[in-house]
């Protein structure tokens, strides 16, 4: 019989194996291996004539940019909030037109206190409600206004003419752009081929504009203006609800997504088309996809198609659709009536723990961050209020409280 031969194993072989050994070993440990476990492998392996640098794993460890030394220790939303970031960037928030209601003067967007509701109306018809500096601003001094009103449960948003709000208005960014010096006012624009070479200042002017944009600190300070708006419409202590007068596009898609709630006529549809245009809608894409989902999202972001009210309802970007606006009083004076029975700081502190707990993965500190809030909640005076209701058997005062809904 023939005899038994034993295989050999050649030191390529060994050496294979040997480094499959390491690595699988040092990818399982993770970066919290221990420095002596991979120095001992990385000699066992140079007896085999093999030399590992200490990045070797550079190449094979996916490494997720939000676990990167540099970013692993940033603050979580409730330890620095982004109104806080927002703030050490661009400055305290300061009323732009108006401070107050009884002073307030922005005709592009009409603000109205009654007891216990407000109402925010853009008020630019003629142009389907572009969002313009006028709507800007007078977002921005309603909202400076609202979060010093708690005795405000509910917000109402919506516009005056055909549509909700066209989003952007491409004038007044060519404004900004001719204020800046990189082109010149619209009445003064000349044919270029006629004008010849355009003009030192103007030269000088665009390239500061571009300077400025293309520094890190300024192209921060200029997406943390436009996100601004959007955000702290999103972080309001009151119940706020869009009702939707007409279609919408663009960025009055973002400001319906910030809103709790959406109200909408049969007729309206919503189209988010910038990418026809070359661009993407980047700054109110976290509220779309907060408010639709990453999949929905990505379908009315790429697709640029135009959405009804009943896709728009499956999607989650509309709770309620109505025949016409002649509705709407009716519609809010139910919501109205639920409102009247929360309490208005708990209202305001579960938006803001949803907004926080957001996409957060699981974690000793959002674990700790919950358990903070609700021990907050049950030692506030309205829990007090709540609880010693319950055991009278009487009504807290909030829900007596009234809401003061418009009737047309």
């Amino acid at each position: 019989s023939r005899p038994r031969l034993r295989a050999r194993r050649s030191p390529r072989g060994r050496i294979r194996r040997a480094g499959g050994m390491a690595l699988q070993t040092t990818l399982s440990r993770g970066s919290t291996g221990k420095r002596a476990e991979f120095l001992a492998e990385q000699a066992a392996l140079r007896a085999l004539g093999v030399d590992l640098d200490d990045s070797h794993l550079d190449g094979y460890a996916y490494k997720p940019a939000r676990f990167l030394p540099e970013t692993r220790d940033q603050a979580k939303p409730w330890e620095a909030s982004l109104q806080e970031q927002m703030e050490e960037l661009l400055g305290p928030s300061q009323a732009i037109v108006s401070d107050s209601p009884e002073s307030w003067k922005n005709e592009e967007f009409l603000f109205e206190v009654r007891e216990g509701i407000a109402y925010c109306t853009m008020n630019r018809p003629a142009a389907n409600n572009a969002m313009n500096d006028g709507i800007n601003s007078g977002l921005h001094d309603a909202i400076r206004i609202l979060k010093r009103r708690p005795d405000i449960r509910i917000v109402v948003l919506t516009g005056n003419g055909r549509m909700f709000c066209a989003g952007g208005d491409p004038k007044s960014f060519q404004a900004e752009q001719a204020a800046a010096g990189v082109i010149e006012k619209l009445e003064d624009q000349a044919d270029p081929v006629a004008a010849g070479l355009p003009k030192a200042a103007v030269i000088s002017g665009a390239a500061n504009y571009f300077e400025k944009q293309s520094s890190r600190r300024g192209k921060d300070a200029k997406s943390a203006s436009n996100a601004r708006v959007f955000y702290e419409w999103a972080t309001l202590p009151q119940f706020t609800i869009a009702l939707l007068n007409g279609s919408a596009m663009g960025g009055g898609v973002g400001l319906m997504c910030c809103c709790d709630m959406v109200v909408a006529v049969k007729t309206a549809h919503v189209a988010l088309s910038e990418v026809k245009l070359g661009v993407i809608p980047a700054v109110i894409s976290p509220h779309v996809i907060r408010t639709v989902g990453a999949a929905n999202a990505k379908k009315l972001f790429v697709t640029a198609e135009t959405c009804s009210m009943q896709q728009a309802k499956a999607f989650g970007m509309v709770q309620r659709i109505v025949d016409d606006v002649s509705e709407f009083p009716g519609v809010l004076k139910e919501i109205a009536a639920k409102i009247r029975g929360i309490a208005p700081g708990a209202l305001a502190a579960a938006k803001r723990c949803t907004l926080n707990c957001l996409n957060q993965p699981m974690s000793q500190g959002l674990l700790a961050y919950t358990a903070d809030e609700y021990v907050k909640a049950r030692k506030s005076n309205e829990c007090e209020e709540g609880m010693k209701a319950v055991a009278a058997r009487t009504r807290p005062k909030w829900v007596d409280s009234l809401i003061d809904v418009k009737d047309a």
